[in-house]
């Protein structure tokens, strides 16, 4: 099943671990409310992430939801990462407990005007 839908980031703390030059190597903890969709409920991810002087140069996320899926609840991780030069976060589903145990699928996370948004295509066993 796939789907896409809005979310809105409730936290971002980010700090820098490695300023070299002109790379600065950082992380950053990001909290997601899912409330309008197939998601119900809210995420964690840390990302790593490197920059630029001319700005973010790529990112590395492992991503914790917890809540409900399709009326299903439970939590699920995804990885997903991106670079500059590309238009979307591409990334996987690795593991899923509870009622979601089982869950395989991909997902891509894009910000634009349009918002920020996720789509999910999952199938759960």
């Amino acid at each position: 099943m796939k789907f896409t839908q809005p979310f809105e980031i409730t936290k971002w703390d980010q700090s820098s671990y490695d300023e070299d030059g002109d790379l600065t190597l950082g992380r950053a903890s990001v909290g997601k409310n899912f409330s309008d969709g197939e998601l119900i409920g809210t995420s964690a991810a840390e990302l790593l992430m490197v920059g630029t002087e001319a700005g973010p140069a790529a990112y590395t996320a492992v991503e914790r939801f917890t809540g409900t899926l399709a009326g299903q609840e439970g939590d699920f991780v995804m990885v997903h990462g991106a670079s500059s030069d590309e238009d979307a976060s591409h990334g996987k589903i690795v593991a899923a407990t509870g009622g979601l145990a089982g869950l395989t699928g991909t997902v891509v996370y894009e910000h634009d005007d349009q918002g920020p948004r996720l789509t999910l295509d999952y199938e759960l066993a």
